[in-house]
């Protein structure tokens, strides 16, 4: 039988740099996203996103490399490891050129055809160069490199002047100039510079106009837009006009003037971005139109007051996110011009599409997902009809599939329940509509689901989260401003003198916006439990059960005293016990299905099983590690159940999965009743992630192990084997469409091997 993987969801943000996303003439989105580059078609939402890996640290840039009449098979990335790459696209994507040189991380690529296949790519880099390669007949090499001195290059834009059919390349540098540099066949030289701005130039793009003439966009931290027109030098008739000044420079055997056509006021805000709208290839016209994003929240479309000349004016103007964010850090058309994109500080998308019958823009259905590490996830324990997940960027995000009629369902993140001013690095789910989680704090918060929320759960999910009326339940909940806890608002209540309330009860037949996100999804916090010395590191609640639910928390610790797991009462948030055992910090919780019985792994290479007393809800130590029998010999990262509660595995940094079950007859020890049951060794991978398929097949259990690599594996195993299933690497894309393995010693139906 076949294993198969299907991806059904995935939830990433970009990074957070200027030039990180790019919208080709296919309508395709490139992004990096941490490492990793992420493709993205807007059009299919998040059904087929890609997440290509190759970089080994974070990716600060992508470009396009567009063709006329032609599809986009090409893309360029750099990154902070000090590489960029030429991704090609032919069966699947792959790094055709990897280009190595630069000594620090590079900052931005731009890259541009020469003729068919052949390619002229520029890089610059925070070790004050900027390198020049040429791939001529599939051989990439390095042409020049241009020697800053102590500059640095901040962005970087060429383009093929139209009457010579050579380059420019603009350079904007940290002394806030813009500097031009031509080839004379052999080299790169400087040829000019461009002064005016009075603070970094931050973004640049050019568009071939009338009379052989290109106009530079540039845009700015001084929070102007300047538009530069440099065409071929002729000499004027002296008249009694007032002309602009123009400069004069020399390039390609030609003399050139360039001079300030325009400076567009509007943003209020450092302006990162700016595109000229995509160029008409058949009607072989310029589109005067301009995109610019900026710090103050806001996109901006500017076109000439009268066709093809005049003053320049805004013709759109969107934006104003709510919270408190920042703005925009880039922004692009789509391939046609009736939409376009911004993307933000906190790593999200914003599309807004032109309404043909109203001409009103009209904010889109966008993917989304964390900026920063995700610290841990959890389903909904009941039903698992959602995922809440919570992440170094500080934030709890919960996501759904959004059912509709006659249509496959889509997952999407439809609340935004906690915004803190800590990393968060655990979360809980007590029921379907309470949760609580720790950040960098001493404190664990609890947090439970308003009014709106539910009634936007049933109309999205199309399920009720709870059944009939709990009371008089809070209809949403604001965050004050120098606050870190979630407030209630109820339907009835008015802000209190010149209390500002942004919570606004929202009705939604879709996914909700970024904005909505941020402003109108967060839940009202309902208690605080105090009781850690430290950081509060782990959480783990308990399953349904007669007895009621049970939360265990663990924090940062370097003693036997701060060490201990502390259980909680969730009926009324009473702290009932304390266990110690652990020297240091434990690292993962986690109890059985059958909430009879708790298992803590920690840094001191040693787990603990505690069993619950009869008929209570107290905890006494059942089995543990020690020295004499410990089988791991690094920090244990990680634990799982099995779903019959019968056996657990831990995983460790020296890569062992170790399989533990209880036997009738033990030699006497720490370990008790327990034993190992079977063991597995990932060759130099820690092991980071473990979970159990809720279900045995044949006599054998499945367990995915995630390694630090971002590789997961499926295995199965009994008493005596330990076969492996499948490999996820950490190209999606990868495995997502390559051929798939058989099974021979196994015959698993195709549902238990996707569990």
């Amino acid at each position: 039988m076949e294993v198969s993987v299907e991806q059904v969801y995935t939830s990433v943000a970009c990074n957070r740099t200027p030039e990180i996303v790019d919208w080709n003439s296919n309508g395709v989105i490139c992004y990096g996203a941490s490492n990793a580059v992420v493709i993205y078609n807007p059009e299919l939402r998040g059904k087929d996103i890609l997440v290509l890996s190759h970089h080994t640290s974070n990716v600060n840039a992508v470009k396009w490399l567009n063709k006329p009449y032609a599809a986009c098979t090409e893309f360029l990335s750099c990154s902070a490891d000090k590489t960029a790459a030429v991704w090609t696209f032919e069966k699947s994507w792959q790094v055709t050129s990897k280009l190595e040189g630069h000594t620090e991380g590079v900052t931005c690529v731009f890259g541009m055809y020469t003729n068919e296949n052949n390619l002229i790519i520029y890089t610059g880099s925070i070790d004050s160069t900027i390198k020049i390669w040429e791939r001529i007949d599939g051989e990439t090499s390095l042409k020049q490199t241009i020697n800053l001195h102590s500059g640095l290059c901040l962005t970087l834009h060429a383009h093929i002047l139209p009457s010579v059919e050579e380059p420019l390349l603009f350079c904007a540098l940290d002394d806030h100039k813009i500097h031009i540099y031509a080839s004379d066949n052999k080299e790169y030289h400087k040829v000019h510079s461009l002064v005016g701005h009075e603070d970094w130039v931050r973004g640049m793009d050019v568009l071939n106009v009338e009379n052989n003439a290109i106009l530079l966009a540039s845009c700015s931290q001084d929070t102007y837009i300047r538009l530069w027109r440099i065409q071929p030098h002729t000499v004027h008739t002296p008249t009694s006009e007032i002309r602009v000044e123009e400069k004069l420079f020399h390039a390609h055997n030609q003399d050139w003037s360039v001079k300030l056509d325009a400076v567009l006021a509007g943003h209020e805000g450092w302006v990162y971005g700016v595109q000229w709208h995509p160029y008409d290839f058949y009607k072989k016209v310029p589109v005067y139109r301009l995109l610019s994003s900026s710090l103050d929240k806001t996109l901006i479309v500017w076109e000439p007051e009268e066709e093809g000349g005049g003053v320049w004016v805004e013709r759109v103007r969107v934006g104003e996110v709510g919270g408190n964010a920042l703005g925009f850090y880039g922004s692009r058309f789509g391939p046609k011009g009736d939409s376009f994109l911004g993307h933000g500080y906190n790593g999200s998308f914003h599309i807004w599409s032109s309404n043909k019958e109203s001409g009103a823009w009209e904010s889109q259905v966008v993917c989304g997902g964390h900026f920063g590490c995700v610290e841990d996830v959890k389903w909904e324990p009941t039903l698992g009809r959602y995922l809440i997940s919570v992440s170094a960027d500080q934030t709890a995000r919960l996501h759904a599939p959004w059912k509709r009629e006659d249509l496959a369902p889509e997952w999407h993140e439809i609340a935004r329940p906690q915004v803190h001013g800590y990393d968060l690095a655990a979360v809980a789910p007590v029921s379907s509509t309470t949760f609580a989680s720790a950040a960098e704090e001493k404190v664990i918060r609890v947090f439970k689901a308003p009014q709106n929320f539910l009634l936007n759960f049933k109309s999205l999910v199309g399920e009720d989260l709870v059944e009939g009326s709990e009371g008089a339940a809070p209809e949403g909940a604001t965050q004050p401003s120098l606050g870190l806890s979630n407030k209630a608002v109820f339907s009835d209540e008015e802000p209190a003198g010149d209390e500002e309330r942004h919570f606004t009860p929202v009705t939604l037949t879709k996914p909700p916006t970024e904005e909505t996100l941020m402003q109108n999804t967060l839940w009202p916090e309902v208690q605080k439990l105090y009781g850690h010395g430290y950081e509060v590191f782990a959480l783990e609640a308990s399953a349904a059960s007669a007895d009621g639910r049970l939360l265990a928390s663990a924090c940062k610790a370097t003693t036997k005293e701060h060490a201990s797991v502390l259980i909680w009462d969730t009926s009324n948030w009473q702290k009932l016990q304390v266990l110690v055992s652990h020297q240091l910090t434990v690292t993962q919780l986690a109890f059985s299905p059958d909430s009879q019985r708790l298992l803590s792994v920690s840094r001191d290479r040693r787990w603990t099983l505690y069993e619950r007393s009869k008929d209570t809800n107290l905890f006494g130590i059942a089995a543990g590690t020690d020295k004499t029998n410990g089988i791991h010999s690094r920090i244990i990262w990680c634990c799982a159940w099995g779903h019959d509660s019968e056996v657990f595995a831990t995983g460790s940094r020296e890569g062992k999965i170790c399989v533990w079950s209880k036997i009738e007859a033990a030699q006497k020890s720490s370990l008790n009743d327990y034993a190992l049951y079977n063991q597995h060794r990932e060759p130099n991978q820690a092991v980071t992630a473990l979970a159990f398929a809720p279900l045995i097949l044949r006599e054998c259990r499945v367990l995915a192990a995630g390694l630090e690599s971002g590789v997961v594996k499926l295995y199965s195993f009994a008493e005596l084997e330990w076969t492996p299933l499948y490999e996820m690497n950490n190209n999606i894309l990868d495995y997502a469409r390559s051929s798939r393995p058989t099974l021979k010693d196994l015959d698993l139906p195709k549902t238990g091997a996707g569990a």
